[in-house]
């Protein structure tokens, strides 16, 4: 009997040694397998994999927004440099224009003086306004005109003289111009003025003249003027001088 109780007991140890290896064996193979299938996860590998490539992505999106913008800065700069370019122009050309006004007069004023060339177109401005506004008291032209172009002036306001209609002088503009011939004087006009029948408004002109004077003694007088055209205020043919 006791020997079969020791058989027993011994088989149980036996049994449970086994039992406590194969546990062991177990939770090791399976701690093993976990280790081993955290390492070769795919997922993690795929993340792995892509997380360059999404960097990449990211840095090329963020290198085309650089791009676009540089884009946009540099053809908003263009544009801007053509505008500035195209108002520059128009500044320089209405500079050039201005230029060749003033640097005409400034001619005249060193070659006479700039008392002299002041009373020059004080001259221009009387006689042009006794011109449009056809004034037939023939005193006041006087002094401020040749004897030849006086008698054209007569001659023309008697054929076109319209006693029903009223002229009145809006605006005289001046600036200095190239004289035809030495010891002449040159100065265009650009000359508005409104007409009048009845007292109603019926037209408003407006006319570039070319006004030159020559001196006769100690004053210069109007000795011819023209229109672009070579017309007179009326529209009709103005013979040269």
């Amino acid at each position: 009997m006791r020997e079969d109780n020791h058989e027993k007991r011994m088989f149980y140890k036996f049994i449970f040694l086994l039992v406590v290896t194969v546990l062991i064996a177990i939770v090791y193979i399976g701690k093993w397998t976990a280790d081993d299938s955290k390492e070769q996860d795919p997922k993690e590998m795929f993340q792995k994999t892509e997380q360059p490539e999404d960097a990449e992505k990211q840095a090329g999106l963020d290198e085309d927004k650089i791009n676009d913008v540089l884009t946009d800065d540099g053809d908003k700069n263009t544009e801007a440099q053509k505008t500035e370019t195209k108002e520059e122009s128009k500044q320089n050309e209405h500079t050039e224009k201005n230029q060749g006004k003033v640097d005409s007069e400034q001619k005249y004023i060193n070659q006479y003086s700039k008392q002299e060339v002041g009373t020059v177109k004080e001259q221009v401005k009387k006689v042009l306004a006794l011109y449009l506004l056809q004034i037939t008291d023939w005193d006041k032209w006087d002094g401020a005109v040749t004897s030849g172009f006086l008698g054209k002036v007569k001659k023309e306001m008697t054929n076109f003289k319209d006693e029903k209609a009223k002229r009145y002088l809006d605006a005289i503009e001046l600036f200095a111009s190239k004289p035809l011939e030495d010891g002449e004087i040159t100065f265009g006009a650009f000359a508005t003025w409104h007409v009048t029948v009845k007292g109603k408004s019926i037209s408003k002109p407006m006319q570039l003249y070319y006004i030159t004077l020559q001196k006769e003694g100690e004053n210069w007088l109007v000795s011819d003027m023209i229109t672009p055209n070579n017309q007179n205020m009326e529209g009709e043919g103005k013979d040269k001088r």
